[in-house]
């Protein structure tokens, strides 16, 4: 890996190859590896501090299946850490020539390190709401560089792109010369809190993702008392039983040995469920649709 010198703290760090711009891990400016010069970078400021992001935390805690009820009262956070995901930010535009109103044109900002902190698959960001980025206003915050190349991404975005103004032209019925392009605007900063707590219930440091932005949790970690256990197991039996009997009961009356086989194939997914509910560690995670997922696992 080449050495690079960041142009605005002075401080030397080793860059990944085969990116055009990189991150200072020490300040955070952006630098272009052709110039070894700094370029104009952004960043999406935090709105939620460290305390803030925990109580959203251990508030969203209280909700989930199984967590004890005073883990908003007696949860404790031990350490938390703001941290700077990179955001590619691309600029696409289509039109179709000749179809008036057949032309698009969007912003889209996705991870530059997709593994930078824990549930970030498929996470969306906005585009919009970022600020010019001053090295001088981000100070005790972990910094992450870049693990992935831009040009994908671009790509696709200028492909939807186009195909959303041949659309338009279509349902015009106008037909003309596609026309389109990209620009990759620059990297952004989207800060993340990562905090790591104790509760009673656990011997384990708990972890818990919450986005300073948007103020979502994104990731979290919660104890299963042993007697909340016992109930979300007994529920998940019970349920899991009733649709066995159910099938059982249409199998006998379809006289179908097959139905009977289907409809156990179809619960098997389910089945995992009875050996996790027993855990000491529950999980949830916000999914890539904005769908809230709750997942029990092994602690």
């Amino acid at each position: 890996m080449p050495r690079v010198r960041c142009p605005y703290c002075g401080g030397e760090f080793e860059a990944p190859t085969g990116f055009r711009l990189v991150v200072c891990p020490y300040c955070g400016a952006t630098i272009d590896t052709g110039t070894g010069k700094g370029v104009e970078a952004y960043l999406y400021p935090a709105r939620l501090g460290e305390h803030e992001a925990f109580a959203l935390a251990v508030s969203r805690a209280s909700q989930l299946p199984g967590a004890p009820r005073d883990i908003a009262d007696s949860s404790q956070m031990i350490e938390a850490s703001l941290h700077m995901v990179p955001l590619y930010v691309c600029r696409a535009e289509a039109r179709i020539e000749g179809c008036e109103g057949a032309r698009e044109e969007v912003e889209e900002a996705w991870p530059a390190n997709p593994g930078a902190v824990p549930g970030l698959r498929g996470y969306r960001f906005p585009a919009t709401g970022r600020e010019p980025y001053d090295p001088q206003r981000a100070r005790g915050v972990v910094f992450h560089q870049v693990t992935a190349s831009h040009e994908p991404g671009c790509r696709r975005l200028e492909a939807r792109v186009l195909s959303r103004a041949a659309s338009e032209a279509g349902l015009a019925r106008c037909a003309g010369e596609p026309v389109s392009s990209s620009e990759l605007m620059g990297l952004a900063h989207y800060p993340f809190w990562i905090l790591r707590y104790s509760h009673p219930a656990s011997d384990k440091r708990l972890t818990a993702v919450v986005d300073a932005v948007d103020a979502n949790v994104v990731l979290l970690e919660y104890p299963i008392p042993v007697e909340r256990r016992l109930l979300l197991l007994a529920g998940a039996g019970a349920a899991l039983g009733a649709s066995l009997l159910a099938s059982a009961a249409a199998a006998l009356l379809l006289g179908s040995l097959k139905y009977l086989a289907g409809s156990l194939l179809g619960l098997a997914p389910a089945a995992p469920f009875l050996g996790t509910a027993a855990s000491r560690l529950g999980r949830y995670r916000w999914r890539p649709s904005r769908v809230e997922e709750t997942v029990i696992v092994r602690g």
